[in-house]
């Protein structure tokens, strides 16, 4: 791959960690080793990394508290990929709802781990562009991270990906369309998942005395500064833009 590439590998298993060091260190990357999640975080500020391979089962801090305190040290956030032996459908939604970029489960395929690292490199750095804003809102692609006045708004991954499309162009209409592909590239899991998305979103955006959303009936949503009226945004939002 052209450039290489810094991966920090999180993993326990010494012998499973040196292949995965090999490997990747064949393939033109540049990894380094923690055998815990403490020494990942000490790692991840000491150093610049381009993307996390993690593993969920580490002694002491888990992966999931990793995901949990990079979340809440935005300049720690660099791309996920969890490797783990847990293979349980909420294990799964737990880590990609705390940030991880992708899943796989073990035993698998040096080559597909060196496969999907690519992927998440390739997106990271066309993400890594300046932070998008929009009044007091500001994304930060690069981590991931939603700021509302200067300190970071706690999101779910989706409400995140959801308000980033919302924001890119700043206040255009974002339609359907664009939005359903920005959160399930694969097809959504139902028909109201969206507006469902949505709804949530607006709310939490109004508690916190943010930009509201307001629906395009029948083509899609768009971002509004806050008025303060929470009757009369009450009454705009309520339309759906599916």
């Amino acid at each position: 791959m052209a450039g290489s590439r810094r991966i920090l590998i999180v993993e326990d298993e010494p012998t499973l960690s040196e292949n995965l060091y090999g490997y990747l260190e064949r393939q033109g990357m540049e990894p380094d080793a923690a055998y815990d999640g403490h020494g990942a975080l000490a790692l991840l500020r000491g150093a610049a990394f381009d993307a996390v391979v993690l593993d969920l089962g580490l002694p002491g801090l888990g992966g999931l508290d990793v995901l949990r305190a990079m979340r809440r040290e935005p300049a720690l956030w660099r791309p996920v990929l969890v490797l783990t032996a847990r293979d349980r459908l909420e294990d799964k939604l737990l880590a990609f709802e705390l940030g991880a970029e992708d899943y796989l489960v073990k035993p698998f395929s040096l080559a597909e781990v060196a496969a999907r690292l690519c992927v998440l490199l390739r997106r990271g750095r066309a993400e890594a562009a300046d932070p998008v804003t929009y009044g007091d809102l500001r994304y930060d692609a690069r981590s991931r991270t939603v700021f509302l006045s200067g300190r970071p708004l706690a999101l779910p991954r989706k409400s995140v990906l959801l308000l980033a499309a919302l924001m890119q162009p700043a206040g255009s209409l974002a339609t359907h369309a664009r939005l359903t592909a920005a959160l399930w590239p694969e097809g959504p899991p139902s028909a109201r998942a969206l507006h469902d998305q949505v709804h949530l979103l607006r709310r939490r955006l109004r508690a916190e005395r943010g930009p509201d959303i307001v629906a395009d009936p029948g083509r899609g949503w768009r971002l509004v500064p806050a008025t303060g009226d929470t009757t009369a945004l009450g009454q705009v939002g309520g339309e759906d833009g599916s």
